[in-house]
Order: structure tokens, then sequence, then C-alpha cells
């Protein structure tokens, strides 16, 4: 009957114990609800990388129309140029891989009719546009 008593007792001040320490948990966390939030500014996202005084915005206003996709196509044809590490003006399916252009290498043998193992850029521009590019 002693030894009951004892781990009663022995229990009480661990129990009490943890309640005053979620009690000092909860207080902060109330404190932290009951403010109201405050609004924030929409800012742009900005690359860490580039220095504050190196940053200028863009003075042009966004293409449209022909001269966005002129300006999609000649982005393109970069990226193929690029690819194209044996100055061939054509690519096989590891050199798209390899350069990223995903879309190339996963629809290689739909782009290659010819089924001569490499794609001209024309070859891919076709392909795009029967696919609903707008391009020019």
């Amino acid at each position: 009957m002693i030894q009951r008593f004892k781990r009663r007792l022995c229990t009480v001040p661990l129990i009490a114990a943890a309640v005053s320490a979620a009690q000092l948990l909860w207080v902060p966390l109330a404190a932290i609800a009951a403010e109201p939030m405050a609004a924030k500014t929409e800012q742009p996202l900005r690359d860490p990388w580039v220095p504050p005084e190196s940053r200028k915005p863009s003075t042009a206003p966004p293409a449209e129309g022909a001269a966005l996709r002129a300006q999609v196509e000649r982005k393109l044809k970069k990226a193929f140029d690029a690819a194209d590490v044996a100055h061939t003006g054509s690519l096989t399916r590891q050199q798209a891989s390899a350069a990223g252009l995903g879309f190339v290498a996963r629809h290689f043998e739909q782009i290659d009719r010819q089924r001569n193992g490499a794609v001209r850029f024309d070859e891919v521009k076709r392909y795009l546009i029967e696919q609903g590019a707008q391009l020019n």
C-alpha cells in the first residue's frame, strides 16, 4: 500500500511538469494566433545570384503575334544549332537528349520520317506545326 502511494506521489510531479510545459508552449502560440496577419506586398522573384545593381528591368514591351512566333523560332533554332556539335545541320536522338531537347528526343521517330537516324531543323519545325504550334 505504501509503495502504491509512493508511486503515485512520484507521478504527480511529472504530470504537473508536463502540464506546465504544455502551458508554456501554448502561451506563445496563442499570442501568435491572436495577432492579425499582416498584408504582404507582392514582389517579383529575382535571381539571388545577380547583384541588385546589375539588375535592369526590361524596357521593351513583350513580343506579340508574328514577333513572338519569330522569337520562339529563333530560340528553337539556336538550341538546335547548339546541340548540333558535328555541325552537320541535323541531330541524332543522342545529341538531342544530351542537349536537353527532350521533346525532340521523345518524338524522334515521328519527326524522322526518312528513317535516316537524324533530323533537320525544318523537320522538327514541320512536326511542331503539325502538332499545333504557330511558327512562321
